[in-house]
């Protein structure tokens, strides 16, 4: 029963490649297409223009040729040879994907070798070139000296692959035009720590290059990738991040990021912040930076008043509570695999939606300014949980199609209807709304489980994480506000009366598991 409401409620190999294709960036990028205005963050939120920016972000895959996306793979040479979803992606086809089928995020990051024969995760130095496509490019270029692990030559630290920035450049021209995210992480943390056989093709391993990195020959080798005191590596650093800033800081819908999994010291991601900061001096461009490094790294370099003004994005991902309501956070710099502590999947297993609320809740509240986002696997009522706290975006993983299989055609990807229904009701919706609304405190039923974001204009969206009654206290008001409940397994909405601006109101979902009601002005 309602009280204080109007109205009922509804109820193969290819050998013999030629290396002169290795030597040399192929193509140029197209000239950039901006939308006005572009990605920008509002009241804690991910906005592309007045929209709303929010659903899933789907990452690189780091190894394996098919059954994983990566934007900086060629398939030339590959006897299936062809642009199709996991080998060589059509950037335009994959972006309109990304918007129809609720990830519109993409984090970007270089592979972990560059061809299919590393699969088999051996260690051993390669006799011949004979390379197997599809390939994973690096943003360094080859030289004319020696031979890599891999067979082929050495890397040029201080020289750059022409297509591989070529390409994030062409991915960053569509994001900017149509309103999806390029989260762009400068360095791939996976092939310095846990097994050789991802280290062994790393172009800053010795013997790897023609420059002497001081590298170790053998992993772990995190520290001294991150340490900059060697001179040697931080002018390399340096040079390689300004690099990716010459092709991606004139782009409006990029996310700038230090790492996939980064688990290093707070001194490394200062010199990569104070280098992002020197070119935005320099040149009088504004670029979006996300910060996300152990707890105990981010919640330093907050505390500085000289780089927590740099930062726009939080990514809360490096830390989680488990179901025990303990804090599960390494301290930086430890050498610890990342994704042992980091991954959606981890926290899919060890975090409820309650505790994701909470951890999303705290930093949104001491940082309105800031845009959340977080990797909590592909769970609905995670999701919501990280959503309705004011999280901005969720990592979902590596997104796949059915089967395993690389289809021919871009089809919906398995696994996205669990948000899919949200996705298509906040973009149809409440894309212009949701932008002003902010956690409120207004649930006079278990906040434990029951949430609320709020607009000044009264538009409400409150969950039910359990399928709890719904009781609360409407803000007062002009006009009364129409209800509807949403399944979010469907996207279906059953009308459900109003309520009156000021009254205690309490209201049952009209069926099993977790529902939104959602309140806005009549008219």
């Amino acid at each position: 029963m309602l009280r204080g409401w109007r109205g009922v409620m509804g109820t193969t190999a290819v050998t013999g490649i030629a290396l002169a294709g290795f030597l040399a960036g192929w193509g140029d990028a197209p000239a950039a297409q901006h939308q006005p205005g572009g990605l920008r963050v509002h009241n804690g939120w991910l906005c592309h223009g007045d929209d709303l920016v929010w659903g899933w972000i789907q990452h690189n895959g780091w190894w394996r040729p098919g059954q994983r996306p990566n934007l900086c793979r060629r398939s030339v040479g590959d006897p299936e040879g062809d642009v199709r979803p996991n080998r060589t992606e059509d950037l335009d086809q994959l972006t309109d994907n990304m918007l129809r089928y609720g990830y519109p995020g993409f984090e970007h990051n270089y592979g972990l070798w560059f061809d299919r024969r590393r699969d088999a995760h051996d260690t051993g130095p390669r006799e011949s070139a004979d390379v197997v496509p599809p390939f994973l490019e690096q943003p360094w270029a080859r030289s004319q000296e020696g031979r890599a692990a891999d067979g082929l030559p050495r890397y040029d630290l201080t020289r750059f692959n022409d297509w591989y920035f070529g390409r994030l450049e062409e991915f960053a021209s569509l994001c900017d035009r149509k309103g999806t995210v390029l989260f762009h992480c400068y360095y791939m943390q996976h092939a310095l720590l846990e097994t050789q056989a991802h280290y062994v093709d790393f172009p800053w391993r010795p013997g790897n290059c023609v420059q002497d990195t001081g590298m170790p020959d053998q992993n772990p080798a995190a520290n001294a990738f991150y340490d900059i005191s060697d001179p040697t590596r931080r002018d390399l650093h340096r040079l390689y991040i300004r690099r990716c800033l010459r092709s991606l800081g004139q782009y409006r819908n990029v996310v700038h990021q230090v790492s996939q999994e980064y688990t290093g010291g707070r001194e490394f991601v200062e010199f990569w912040l104070d280098t992002l900061m020197e070119w935005q001096r320099e040149t009088g461009q504004h670029i979006l930076v996300s910060l996300g490094a152990p707890k105990d790294v981010t919640d330093a370099i907050l505390a500085d008043p000289t780089r927590e003004p740099a930062i726009d994005v939080l990514d809360l991902r490096c830390w989680h509570i488990n179901r025990a309501g303990e804090l599960v956070a390494i301290p930086g710099g430890q050498e610890i695999p990342g994704r042992y502590i980091a991954s959606g999947s981890q926290q899919s297993q060890d975090s409820s939606p309650q505790w994701i609320y909470r951890k999303t809740r705290a930093y949104r509240d001491a940082y309105p300014d800031k845009a959340i986002m977080d990797a909590v696997g592909q769970s609905r009522e995670q999701t919501w949980a990280s959503f309705m706290a004011g999280g901005s975006m969720v990592v979902a993983g590596q997104i796949e199609y059915p089967g395993q299989i690389d289809p021919p055609e871009y089809v919906q990807p398995a696994g996205v209807e669990e948000i899919l229904p949200t996705y298509r009701f906040i973009r149809e919706r409440l894309s212009r709304e949701l932008p002003g609304t902010a956690p409120a405190d207004i649930v006079l039923s278990d906040a434990d489980s029951v949430w609320c974001l709020a607009h000044p204009d009264g538009t409400l969206l409150v969950y039910t994480l359990l399928g709890e009654p719904i009781r609360l206290t409407v803000p007062g008001g002009d006009a009364p506000l129409t209800a509807r409940w949403l399944d979010p397994r469907t996207g279906e909405l059953l009308e459900a009366g109003e309520a009156e601006p000021g009254s205690t109101v309490e209201a049952s979902p009209p069926g099993d598991g977790d529902w939104a009601l959602w309140l806005s002005p009549r008219g």
